[in-house]
């Protein structure tokens, strides 16, 4: 169909002008701006002359990244408009050259290859948009079932036949990914585990993106509450399809969940306000256990099945936290040791399990870059992604997801850069990346670069995925990000009285601090050096815990009682917080 010929096309009726948009995925193996295109396009939309693409991508269901939330402050959105699904037209007559934003944020080889913003490109006719690879990340590491456990969960046979078997499933729904476990609830096996990406993503990478988004506009907000809503649900039953279909049972057979997540992804999935995380003192509107029916919240499921999201603790310390909590036996009146856990991602979640069944809590927003968001070739924790580093003699030798060639760099890929370009004395302890000139003759040297925006490292790459660049500007995040999280921790341990040297265990939770060396972590700052022999990465902590919740009648009424329990110490706003925040920024020399 032609751009002029609109008689079809929604909205025409209204007087608007509106164009036929196709959406395509370029494959991982596809060299960029090149790919030819054949077959029916992944999504198709109509869009509204002078909407953004990035607005028709979420109106067709086309998953597109954004870290900044749309304002073209980042690179997540990149895709490649052409007049047709035929690459070789290049792009369409209307298309006008890169605004500000766009030439601020693309390098020029990426302009020159075809790459455009999908948040500032306005629709003036038809076109056809090719976009990278969502960037799915693989569930972490299976949660762990081997906790000792009396079975008595309080939805079976709910509504199941006698004849059929009767199963739960635990959803921990995290600002990047969604992570779901479908449980056997005669014997508590676990049968199933799949993630999906967060489709909320499009709305923005953290937390504070989100909840301005979500806020009314009347209050400054974008007044999309609802759609972040109708997002996660959806991603959700998707979830769930994933997990059945995979052992191949029915949705009949479904007779309870438990969900788990930070304090605004509990708001955004029950539809509630979430403009009161906007502003101290960052109260959520309701903070128990809230049980209800999963058909309520548009989930396909039978109407006897039952559901549960965990309660949240306090402010941003969520119902993930109370599932880490449930999991390592934090609060409870036996516990002889003192355990600080950190459930690590875009906002970290700190717990101080002491004896006797004392429990602390806070929370600190680390941003996203610890899941490989908002750095230059960052990425989520999928194949090609960079994930550890090996300091040689003049040089270092990486490890990527999948031993595929490099394209990208996750979180812990991240850390391990910082680390191993530490020890070789590329990053100083200040987080300077040195002059080429300062290095002696060899590798090394060669790999410093000078852009216009700065200096880089180059760690990899340079095929048909590009190089893999690690910035000045990333490791300054990542120093930001590293110093919210010690500094929370050090403030922690102060209001309990107690040090580092006293604490027994430190466990590294969330989908993160599953794939993180201990080690590693110590040599950048995020934990004190002398706390490596003592840390423990715990699987998907918050599904292990909420799993308890789902088998047993006890556990979950453990979770509710958790929250009279906790002492909520607010760290936003605190001097002495900033003070341990800037005092933290540096590595350790």
């Amino acid at each position: 169909m032609a751009a002029t010929e609109r008689a079809s096309a929604p909205g025409e009726e209204d007087g608007e002008n509106r164009f036929e948009v196709l959406f395509y995925r370029l494959s991982p193996e596809s060299s960029e701006g090149a790919s030819p295109l054949s077959g029916e396009p992944a999504r198709r939309g109509w869009l509204a002359e002078g909407a953004t693409i990035l607005e028709g991508a979420r109106t067709a269901g086309f998953p597109i990244a954004t870290d900044c939330g749309g304002f073209g402050k980042c690179t997540r959105c990149r895709v490649i408009p052409l007049g047709s699904a035929d690459p070789n037209q290049g792009p369409p007559a209307w298309l006008g050259p890169p605004n500000p934003a766009e030439a601020l944020q693309l390098s020029r080889e990426e302009l020159r290859a075809g790459w455009r913003l999908a948040c500032q490109v306005r629709v003036e006719g038809r076109l056809a948009v090719l976009a990278p690879p969502p960037g799915e990340s693989p569930v972490p590491k299976t949660m762990d079932t081997s906790l000792p456990l009396r079975i008595d969960p309080w939805c079976c046979g709910n509504g199941i036949s006698s004849q059929a078997k009767a199963y739960g499933a635990v959803v921990d729904i995290g600002t990047t990914n969604l992570c779901g476990y479908l449980i056997d609830l005669e014997t508590g096996a676990l049968l199933a585990e799949a993630s999906r990406p967060n489709s909320q993503r499009t709305w923005g990478a953290d937390l504070m993106t989100r909840v301005l988004a979500a806020s009314p506009r009347e209050t400054g907000g974008g007044g999309a509450g609802e759609e972040l809503t109708r997002a996660v649900r959806h991603d959700v039953d998707f979830l769930l399809t994933d997990l059945l279909r995979s052992i191949r049972a029915r949705r009949s057979q479904v007779a309870g969940l438990v969900f788990a997540g930070n304090s605004v992804m509990h708001h955004l999935f029950l539809g509630m306000p979430v403009e009161s995380f906007g502003t101290a003192p960052y109260a959520p509107l309701a903070d128990g256990g809230v049980p209800f029916r999963p058909r309520e919240a548009g989930l396909r499921l039978p109407a006897s099945a039952e559901a549960h999201f965990l309660p949240l603790l306090a402010g941003f310390v969520g119902a993930d936290a109370v599932g880490v909590a449930l999991a390592l036996g934090l609060g409870r009146p036996e516990r002889k040791s003192v355990c600080l856990a950190l459930d690590l991602g875009t906002n970290v979640e700190i717990l101080l399990g002491t004896p006797g069944g004392g429990i602390w809590c806070a929370s600190t927003p680390a941003g996203p870059a610890f899941e490989g968001g908002e750095i230059r070739c960052g990425m989520g924790v999928g194949p090609g992604a960079i994930c550890a580093m090996e300091p040689g003699e003049g040089d270092f030798t990486l490890r990527t997801v999948g031993g595929l060639s490099a394209s990208g760099i996750c979180g812990t890929g991240l850390i391990e850069a910082a680390a191993g370009l530490l020890d070789l004395g590329v990053v100083d302890p200040s987080g300077k990346i040195r002059a080429a000139a300062a290095l002696k003759e060899g590798p090394l040297r060669r790999r410093i670069i000078e852009e216009e925006g700065g200096r880089g490292v180059l760690l990899g790459g340079g095929g048909k995925g590009g190089a893999v660049v690690l910035t000045q500007g990333d490791v300054r995040k990542l120093q930001a990000a590293k110093a919210a999280v010690r500094a929370g921790a050090e403030l922690l341990l102060q209001e309990a009285g107690l040090r580092w040297g006293q604490v027994d265990e430190v466990c590294l939770a969330g989908a993160f601090g599953a794939h993180l060396r201990p080690e590693r972590a110590c040599r950048i700052g995020l934990l004190p050096r002398e706390s490596a022999g003592r840390v423990r990465v715990v699987n998907n902590a918050a599904a292990s815990g909420a799993r308890l919740a789902l088998l047993s009648r006890a556990e979950l009424a453990r979770a509710s009682s958790l929250k009279s329990k906790a002492r909520y110490v607010e760290l936003a706003g605190r001097k002495d917080f900033q003070d341990s925040f800037i005092e933290e920024l540096a590595f350790p020399g």
